[in-house]
């Protein structure tokens, strides 16, 4: 982790003299992560695409205001967060299905409600059912949180799905450690209380 770090203050370092190349390693570098959050949070792959192009704009613009008190990541994402926010806002229809880009670690997603029914279902032989059902359950969950209110709903989508650190949500959000705990904490009691009435787990 040091070691990203400090090969992204140096290209920091070079873009701020106006070395472009050094500025489009550091986009390349992170756009898939910018990406993957625009996406999870307006469920549009064009948006998604507006948001990346956006955020690079916004930094390239803003690089000289960056004073290296947080990882440059940090403050990337934090752009990016904020176009998104801004774009989901702007969106007419609130009731559309969250789409998951599909991840190694999309059982996160399972384990973080902390629900025995849910784990059950990933451990089944593969089946034709057994992908019905498993189809069903994510677009169930997928309903479920992106009823959530936002503030729960965008911790959880970076500490769960993104893989953020507590630390790192907290910067992101320019929030307390604490404040994120209790926000996730309460965005899992929110995605359990309404699994809960759509599949009967009397949580």
């Amino acid at each position: 982790m040091k070691q990203t770090e400090q090969k992204d203050s140096t290209l920091v370092a070079l873009a701020k003299n106006g070395n472009i190349s050094a500025f489009e390693k550091l986009i390349k570098r992170y756009e898939d992560s910018i990406f993957s959050l625009a996406y999870r949070i307006l469920q549009d792959k064009e948006k998604a695409y507006d948001v990346l192009q956006e955020t690079a704009l916004s930094a390239f613009k803003n690089l000289k205001k960056f004073k290296g008190k947080s990882a440059f990541s940090t403050w990337l994402y934090k752009i990016a967060l904020n176009y998104a926010l801004m774009h989901k806002r702007k969106q007419k229809s609130l009731e559309k299905k969250m789409t998951f880009i599909p991840t190694e670690n999309e059982s996160k997603i399972y384990e973080s409600i902390d629900t025995e029914e849910l784990s059950n279902i990933q451990t089944v032989d593969d089946n034709p059912i057994k992908t019905l059902e498993e189809q069903e359950l994510i677009n169930i969950l997928n309903d479920s949180l992106n009823k959530l209110p936002e503030k729960y709903r965008t911790v959880f989508i970076l500490k769960e799905l993104e893989g953020k650190s507590i630390e790192e949500v907290a910067k992101i959000l320019n929030l307390s450690p604490a404040a994120i705990k209790t926000r996730l904490h309460r965005s899992r009691l929110f995605l359990r209380e309404l699994m809960g009435k759509y599949l009967n787990l009397g949580v």
